[in-house]
């Protein structure tokens, strides 16, 4: 048998190939093209009894593991944690080499072949690859609004106060009339036009009392704001436009394989369509997962462990070593599930008069909203908040 580790970058790959008595058989790199993907199937064709195995690197690794398993079954794809740990009891690692890397994961696939599952095509998960996309685009529209705060605050801070600036019905506003400045200088019959909205819920505030703002300003005249400031709605417009897309879109593909998982957890109140399915994009079957407890683990919210000798002590921290991801959707399920669910709301509290703080309290809720996904998705009934007991 031998043993092919795969090393991936951007532009370039290397191997290693390995014996059953870990000596070198051959080693080399290729481009990440056509004619280097080529070239290694040469290469582990002419091997005739083989496993490959490569680290999951965030996309750079996908076109590489798709090619390999369209030819080749014993393909590995290894969690990055699991060679870093292993590495510490190597030496390998401490000269860092894109082929000592490639050999070290020759080395780890030679040691625990058996225990590593070959990769299936099937799990080629394009639907978390969207999930992702919807993610970052949430963070950037996060991201530019906050910037459009900070230039609004500039020309005319006094509307920050009074409205919400993010409304369809103020974002049209500040489109035509992007300064207290313009406003001043507008007369009353084009703002009411401005804030007709045709969407989203009515300004409290009227066109008279916005012009009254606007004249008492202490907001800068500056032509170069506005432009920012149009600059910034476009911008923002633009990204909330991309998410509507990529969202009806997650849904559905979410919808066409787990409808069922869909609707269970949604069943439980105040989640979410769209949380209840990023919960799955990242945990796929929870039949995946013997336990709650292992459920628990891969999120990351179990507790740190620290070991000295025969002493076990937790350090009173979780251990993060779960999906970031999922933690993230977790933390806001619970803060809706706070606002519009009272069984949660009054564990929170509960935990909070226990002495808690409000993130150790969060990391419970969100523990025992885990414990119940869990059971709900296993016994695959929907949620009844006559049975929180039995859920847990």
């Amino acid at each position: 048998m031998k043993y092919v580790g795969v090393d991936v970058s951007k532009d370039s790959f290397n191997y290693f190939v390995m014996d059953e008595k870990y000596n070198e058989v051959k080693s080399g790199s290729f481009e990440m093209n056509h004619e280097g993907f080529e070239g290694f199937k040469d290469v582990v064709l002419g091997l005739k009894d083989s496993i490959a195995a490569m680290e999951s690197t965030g996309n750079y690794h996908a076109n590489l593991l798709a090619f390999l398993v369209s030819f080749k079954k014993e393909v590995c794809l290894v969690n990055p944690q699991l060679i870093k740990r292993f590495s510490q009891g190597t030496t390998l690692r401490k000269t860092k080499t894109d082929e000592v890397d490639a050999k070290l994961i020759a080395f780890f696939i030679a040691k625990n072949h058996e225990l590593i599952p070959y990769f299936s095509p099937d799990n080629i998960d394009e639907i978390r690859v969207i999930a992702r996309i919807r993610e970052d685009i949430s963070r950037q529209i996060s991201a530019a609004k906050t910037k459009f705060k900070q230039h609004i605050n500039v020309v005319f801070p006094e509307i920050l106060t009074e409205s919400n600036v993010y409304s369809s019905s103020i974002m049209n506003l500040l489109k035509l009339f992007p300064s207290a400045n313009a406003i001043k200088n507008a007369n009353i019959k084009e703002i009411k036009e401005a804030i007709a909205s045709k969407r989203g819920k009515s300004i409290d505030l009227s066109a008279s009392e916005i012009k009254e703002l606007a004249k008492d300003s202490i907001g800068k005249a500056s032509e170069n704001f506005e432009r920012i400031i149009r600059l910034d709605i476009r911008t923002i417009e633009f990204l909330e436009a991309n998410l509507k897309e990529i969202t009806d879109s997650f849904i559905d593909e979410i919808k066409k394989t787990n409808k069922d998982d869909l609707n269970i957890i949604s069943s439980i109140k105040g989640i979410s369509d769209i949380t209840a399915a990023h919960f799955i994009a990242e945990v796929k079957d929870v039949k995946r997962f013997s336990t709650r407890n292992k459920l628990i683990a891969f999120a990351g919210t179990d507790p740190s462990i620290r070991q000295s000798g025969t002493s076990i002590n937790s350090s009173g921290k979780i251990s993060k070593k779960g999906s970031r991801t999922l933690r993230r959707y977790l933390y806001l399920m619970g803060q809706s599930l706070i606002i519009h669910n009272p069984h949660f709301k009054e564990y929170y509290d509960k935990k909070k008069k226990e002495g808690m703080p409000h993130r150790k309290a969060m990391i419970a809720l969100c523990n025992k909203l885990l414990r119940i996904i869990y059971s709900l998705l296993t016994n695959r009934r929907y949620y009844d908040e006559s049975l929180n007991k039995a859920y847990v």
